[in-house]
């Protein structure tokens, strides 16, 4: 966790993680930060950070070693299940729907095991789960698995539908950074670029901010391929050392170094971030 960052507050969030690791996936300091501008990382407006930062904070004071993060491109739903049914990492966002809908119907978050390069979820066995190898005999309870079959045959029959009736799909664009969301991106010039001071209702856009280098074709959000669109992190580090070349700028000198998310952006689009925080029971 770093107070000190330069997109004002930062969270490592461990990447790459056990199902990263196994599929031969690199690099490091994937943060949660504010400043709703992202080179990489999940950005977020400085109020939202300052309440994801304050509870994982309050988390560690409380004695928990460690928090669960779950990283989703979109509430997956089957209305954007149909919107981004062209996009290559959908094979990779079905694997993730399944915890997803773990979560949904038991209201908690679901046990993670890696095995045979993939996620499992909620499940109980008395071998040991390798990532790279095959998985071992291993039993979901059945109250989540059969109401899981219900709501993923619910869910199929609906993304179905809605494909057949002409839903139409959102622009893929991939090998490059987020950048920030085109409506804070407008505002921040609308009230005089970068340096100004800006005054806008608390939540919308910080005082300060840091935009990167415009990119036109950003309509919709970035999939960084060196990254995981989307993730688990069952054990996100609580500190680490600060290295230059990251997502996020160096801190400033002095600064020490090292949940579930809210998106910085009012829309959702690709590779976005969702709270669900609000859903918990």
């Amino acid at each position: 966790m770093n107070p000190n960052s330069s997109y004002y507050l930062a969270i490592n969030t461990g990447f790459p993680n056990t199902f990263d690791r196994a599929n031969g996936r690199t690099g490091a300091l994937l943060m949660i930060h504010g400043d709703c501008s992202s080179a990489g990382c999940y950005a977020m407006t400085d109020e939202q950070i300052a309440d994801i930062y304050a509870l994982a904070r309050e988390a560690f004071f409380g004695g928990q070693k460690s928090f669960q993060v779950e990283a989703f491109p979109f509430r997956m739903t089957p209305l954007n299940m149909a919107r981004h049914r062209n996009s290559p990492h959908m094979a990779f966002w079905k694997m993730l729907k399944q915890g997803y809908d773990h979560f949904e119907v038991a209201h908690r978050e679901p046990k993670i095991d890696v095995c045979e390069k993939r996620y499992v979820f909620d499940a109980a066995s008395m071998g040991q789960f390798d990532p790279a190898e095959r998985c071992p005999a291993y039993n979901v309870p059945e109250e989540i698995a059969a109401a899981v079959r219900d709501r993923q045959s619910r869910d199929d029959l609906l993304t179905a539908e809605l494909i057949s009736r002409g839903t139409p799909t959102v622009p893929v664009t991939t090998g490059i950074d987020g950048g920030m969301n085109p409506i804070f991106l407008a505002a921040v010039k609308s009230h005089g670029g970068p340096g100004a001071t800006i005054r806008t209702a608390s939540g919308t856009i910080p005082a300060y901010v840091n935009p990167p280098a415009e990119l036109p074709q950003l309509a919709t959000a970035i999939v960084d391929d060196t990254k995981t669109a989307g993730a688990f992190v069952p054990n996100p580090p609580t500190a680490s050392p600060k290295r230059q070349g990251s997502a996020e700028r160096q801190s400033p000198p002095g600064g020490t170094t090292t949940a579930l998310l809210g998106g910085a952006a009012p829309a959702a689009p690709v590779g976005s971030f969702n709270s669900r925080i609000d859903r918990w029971p």
